[in-house]
């Protein structure tokens, strides 16, 4: 049977989009100052426990605990903690109806400095409802799609993978799928960029070497309410 595609996208009521995947990218206004001073913590913080540089370093997940009276890391705490109830309060709001006081926890902040292509691998993180990435020095990691060479793997980008990724696992791509065959989202490390996402969500940095080493923060938060969590929903 032939068809012809539609020529506009108009919505269909038959057809329903579920479950999509939030992510919120924005820019940290005051981030020239307060990255500045977030170097000089983190550079401190690491010359106390290494003795000989590595190629990587990665802090415990206590950073916010630790340095907590540091202006810098309140101001970049506080961006996070809008960061974070702006994506959840827009994907919530079917939920949030009559709720009025809510508490934004970050259970975990750690920061990575790296260099000479090290990385990590893919991975998912737990124990949070909301993770984040956030780029204090993008240094000379690739900043658009275009400052990627061709054969190469992206310097120091960060790669989401969609769910979608599992569904091709069996090989089969062809004219009717094509939907499916989109399967990551990049995000191109930039100065003061926020990125928050759902912790399910697997990701994972490239290698990355430049002049300067790449620095990151992420971490985990947790958002709460007075009359604590019930599932709405029943066996019945």
């Amino acid at each position: 049977m032939k068809k012809t595609p539609p020529k506009t996208q108009k919505k269909n009521p038959n057809l329903h989009l579920l479950w999509p995947t939030p992510i919120l990218v924005k820019k940290f206004g005051q981030h020239q100052k307060v990255n500045k001073e977030l170097m000089e913590i983190f550079s401190t913080h690491r010359n106390k426990l290494e003795k000989t540089k590595k190629p990587m370093f990665v802090s415990e997940d206590n950073i916010w605990a630790l340095y907590k009276d540091e202006p810098a890391l309140q101001k970049l705490v506080k961006f996070i903690m809008d960061g974070v109830f702006e994506i959840a309060s827009e994907v919530n709001a079917p939920y949030w109806k009559n709720v009025k006081d809510l508490n934004i926890e970050i259970t975990g902040l750690w920061f990575q400095m790296t260099n000479e292509h090290k990385f990590q691998e893919t991975h998912v993180h737990g124990n949070c409802s909301w993770s984040g990435v956030y780029y204090v020095n993008a240094a000379n990691a690739d900043k658009t799609k275009d400052d990627v060479k061709s054969g190469d793997m992206p310097n120091g980008v960060t790669r989401f993978y969609g769910p979608n990724m599992e569904a091709s696992a069996g090989g089969h791509g062809e004219f009717g799928n094509m939907y499916l065959q989109d399967t990551h989202f990049d995000s191109y490390p930039e100065d003061g960029k926020l990125v928050v996402f759902p912790p399910h969500l697997k990701h994972m940095p490239f290698p990355y070497a430049g002049e300067e080493d790449r620095v990151i923060v992420s971490f985990h938060a947790q958002i709460h309410n007075p009359n604590g969590f019930k599932y709405d929903y029943s066996f019945s």
